[in-house]
């Protein structure tokens, strides 16, 4: 979903420029980076003030550092594929070179072979190679399996991201729940302490009651301090999973419905078992490894290559001195031998050859020994002499091994078992996970209802008490403990709220889907 890229650089001295004029560009460049802050700061996206469970769920999929890390596995999935396609197309190399040899004696140990002059050379080659097995053709089908493997990976990890936001979500309700019971509570202590002191004045109490009912109203105002500073750090915990900054006043607008749902245990499994991210990952991985066998087995097959090639080269020599002599010397070699054919055949009776033009002491001979050494020379560097071309085809079939194709590819086979096998694992585990879950919801809703009954009792015991209270029928201490049983029932009532949303939020998140409407 969401790409992730990175650049990487490096600087090097190159031969043949000026070094002045680089170290004025490497002072510039440590002076912008001596003024760039000591440290990065990374900038944070400014979340909404008003917040729905699904914008919630959008903003933490683009902005999650951990889900966008987990979404990189599409990005190389999708690369496999593209070098998986690649492998059908020939490869191609170019290259070019040249060198340059000084003037010395060649030797071959202690022997010297004779002095060779300096030279330049420079060469290119051209070569256009492809290759073909039975892994080449598998192998983008057992990519797009991986591909999809991948995507199901990253669903799963999204479904996760949206457990964990709605979590958090239900979480920061939740708090803002318990902050108004809190304050509902102190207001409550507070009418107590008013009471309390309206029975002194008239002789119906002591001061004691006055003091029992502040102690109730302090520790009211401490209740009231700590769900404020919950509600806070929900919100900052939100935040994080958002990869967003939130204000403290941030509202969030999603109400849940708390309305009976009919839930099929039956139905549940069988949209948790097409739908749950990780059984289809799992599934997908089945298919890979399946593929991967298939792979292995085709190191029995035959491999086919082709490939084809030009070159060419230039030499030049950088002094042309020796090379004249040599050939003046050679020439010299010629002219002496021919002579020496002419007396054997004066002897033979047969027609004398033409040596004259051979004689380097002729005029001109010198000369164009140069020239043509000279045209020879000429070129340098990019005049080469082309090689003819070359073509080879070869086709190898594998006989013999030593057993590592064998263990190839029982080693692939037993992949394959295992990821059957780890299947069914997946699959045995979430049917007991979804039969707990709906029964989890089951009674996550008999608490809230009787919840609702032990408040209700609970409010009238308290209006009781105070009635007696107010009419001398009955001490502070009762009003007291009537005050904090009711506060108590209340925050146990909102976590059982809570408790039944979360229940159902994890049954959603093992179906892969929502199930509420």
């Amino acid at each position: 979903m969401v790409p992730v890229t990175d650049t990487d650089g490096c600087i090097r001295e190159i031969p043949g420029v000026h070094r002045r004029p680089m170290m004025r560009g490497l002072v510039l460049l440590a002076g912008v980076l001596l003024a760039l802050p000591a440290s990065a700061q990374v900038s944070v996206e400014s979340g909404p003030a008003q917040l729905s469970l699904q914008e919630a769920i959008r903003l933490a999929e683009r902005n999650n550092p951990d889900f966008r890390i987990q979404a990189t596995q599409m990005e190389t999935a999708d690369r496999q594929i593209r070098a998986a396609r690649g492998e059908f197309l020939p490869s191609m190399n170019v290259s070019n070179s040249y060198g340059y040899q000084a003037s010395g004696e060649r030797r071959a140990g202690s022997v010297v072979l004779g002095t060779q002059p300096q030279f330049y050379n420079s060469s290119y080659s051209v070569n256009v190679s492809y290759s073909m097995n039975g892994a080449t053709l598998l192998r983008p089908g057992q990519a797009r399996t991986e591909a999809e493997a991948a995507e199901a990976r990253v669903m799963g990890a999204a479904q996760g991201l949206r457990a964990e936001v709605t979590n958090a979500y239900l979480s920061v309700l939740q708090a803002d729940a318990e902050v108004e019971q809190a304050l509902t509570a102190l207001e409550r202590t507070g009418l107590t302490v008013r009471q309390a002191t309206a029975q002194v004045e008239v002789g119906a109490a002591t001061p004691l009651d006055i003091r029992r009912a502040e102690v109730q109203e302090g520790q009211a105002e401490v209740q009231v301090i700590q769900t404020r500073n919950q509600a806070r750090s929900t919100r900052l915990e939100l935040a994080r999973l958002l990869g967003v900054s939130l204000s403290e006043e941030v509202e969030l607008t999603t109400s849940f419905d708390e309305d009976a749902l009919a839930l099929d245990a039956d139905e549940l499994l069988v949209r948790a078992l097409e739908a749950n991210p990780v059984v289809r990952a799992t599934r997908f991985g089945v298919e890979a490894a399946r593929a991967g066998a298939r792979s292995a087995r085709t190191a029995y097959f035959p491999n086919l290559s082709l490939s084809a090639g030009v070159s060419g080269s230039v030499f030049v020599a950088g002094d042309l001195d020796p090379l004249i002599s040599q050939e003046l010397t050679s020439q010299a070699g010629r002219f002496s031998s021919c002579q020496e054919e002419n007396r054997l055949r004066e002897l033979l009776g047969d027609p004398p050859r033409d040596c004259a033009a051979l004689n380097p002491a002729l005029p001109g001979v010198e000369s164009d020994i140069r020239n043509r050494i000279e045209a020879d020379n000429d070129g340098f560097p990019f005049s080469y002499r082309r090689q003819p071309l070359s073509l080879s085809m070869s086709l190898s079939v594998p006989v013999f091994t030593g057993g590592q194709r064998r263990r190839s590819v029982e080693q692939a086979e037993l992949e394959a078992s295992n990821a059957m096998e780890q299947l069914r694992a997946e699959e045995l585990r979430l049917r007991t996970q979804v039969t707990t879950a709906v029964r989890s919801v089951e009674t996550s809703r008999q608490i809230v209802q009787l919840q609702e009954r032990i408040r209700a009792t609970s409010a009238e015991e308290l209006r009781l008490a105070q009635e007696r209270f107010r009419l001398g029928l009955a001490s502070s201490i009762e009003v007291a403990d009537a005050q904090a049983s009711l506060s108590q029932v209340e925050r146990d009532e909102i976590t059982a709220r809570y408790e039944l949303q979360r229940s159902l939020a994890a049954l959603e998140s093992l179906i892969g889907g929502p199930i509420r409407p």
